[in-house]
């Protein structure tokens, strides 16, 4: 895969679309925002409408109540109004219904490479584990990554020593552990690792992988909302067993 090369001025814009695609479930202020399914430019009252009745879809064959996440993208402008684009996932249990984008890494055997964590401790990922691994892709400038933290560490909580607990990020060592001092994420972390990360990521941060036993991405998730982690449950019940 291409290695990414940025300027200043580049990386600058890049962090700025990944912070807005990291509150994707939340609603940015523009004057019209634009459906990427359809084409569609609605104004805020269209928009609230169109996004209310997401939620209220049923579908006859699914008794449970779908799970809606709206997918913020880039700004445009014009004639001195700001367009915002969008799309959204909607799932219902464990089936996605509509989803933003083709996920085609999920399947593919994630690479087989050993990193030191900013521990000093040296751990393997990918090929062949006696247990599941959950990597969650991040950045300390993230917001939709810190939000989801206190989620994340009630999931390693609950499962302990059985699951392998993991968060990347392309921040160099010295940002990380400045950042841990006052927050508490309690994954392993791997810095300064941007070819990985372009590697096996698919989405904005925050996004979290879930990779099997035999070292294959299972599922590739956005972020956890708030504290319902119902659904990663679910996926690493799958996998442990």
């Amino acid at each position: 895969m291409k290695k990414l090369k940025f300027s200043f001025t580049n990386l600058a814009a890049f962090l700025l679309l990944l912070f807005i695609s990291s509150c994707s479930n939340n609603r940015i202020e523009a004057d019209y925002y634009k459906n990427l399914f359809t084409g569609e430019v609605y104004d805020k009252a269209r928009f609230m409408q169109f996004r209310d009745s997401l939620y209220t879809l049923k579908f006859d064959s699914l008794k449970e109540k779908p799970e809606v996440t709206i997918h913020f993208s880039d700004f445009s402008n014009k004639n001195d109004s700001t367009i915002l684009s969008f799309q959204y996932s909607i799932r219902v249990g464990m089936e996605y219904i509509i989803r933003q984008k083709n996920f085609d890494k999920i399947g593919m055997d994630i690479p087989l490479k050993t990193f030191v964590s900013i521990d000093g401790d040296s751990l393997q990922i990918g090929g062949e584990q006696s247990k599941p691994t959950l990597i969650n892709l991040w950045f300390v400038g993230c917001t939709g990554c810190v939000q989801e933290m206190p989620a994340l560490n009630q999931i390693k909580e609950k499962y302990k020593d059985k699951v392998n607990f993991v968060a990347m990020t392309f921040d160099e060592k010295p940002k990380v552990l400045k950042f841990l001092n006052k927050t508490d994420f309690n994954f392993t972390h791997i810095a300064y690792v941007n070819d990985y990360i372009e590697t096996i990521g698919t989405n904005p941060f925050p996004e979290n992988i879930f990779v099997s036993k035999q070292g294959k991405i299972k599922y590739i998730e956005g972020g956890v909302m708030g504290e319902n982690t119902e659904y990663f449950e679910h996926i690493l019940d799958e996998l442990i067993e």
